[in-house]
């Protein structure tokens, strides 16, 4: 069933099972749908479509990529906690002397499994 009601992002890949599991352990979002060529995770307000490409070769950056015309944000409860989990499944947080405060919360630049630039914000203290 479609949710009109949520906004989201859909992320191109030639590794999507890897992807999924990447994003279902750091963002706290749940599988809602899977088949050959998508896995959904969802919230009640956001959904995340982590799409198949076969053949596609996966980006392995290096470095969390700050460049990029779209970064979407993930709200977390722990930054330190996620940078533990994101590392456990390929991915990659700043480390904690670059995280900053803006507006009521803290903020991490990561990278994805792909190499896709991401931000995960806890509450500021």
């Amino acid at each position: 069933m479609a949710h009109t009601t949520r906004v989201g992002a859909v992320i191109f890949t030639g590794g999507k099972d890897r992807l999924a599991q990447f994003y279902e352990a750091v963002t706290g979002l749940t599988v809602s749908a899977k088949d050959d060529n998508v896995t959904v995770l969802a919230s009640d307000e956001f959904e995340l479509v982590i799409h198949a490409l076969p053949g596609e070769p996966t980006n392995q950056a290096a470095l969390p990529g700050r460049e990029a015309y779209v970064k979407p944000f993930f709200p977390v409860k722990s930054l330190s906690e996620t940078r533990r989990r994101a590392a456990a499944f390929g991915g990659q947080l700043s480390p904690a002397s670059e995280e900053w405060e803006a507006r009521g919360f803290r903020a991490c630049e990561a990278i994805d499994p792909d190499g896709n630039p991401i931000q995960f914000r806890e509450t500021a203290p």
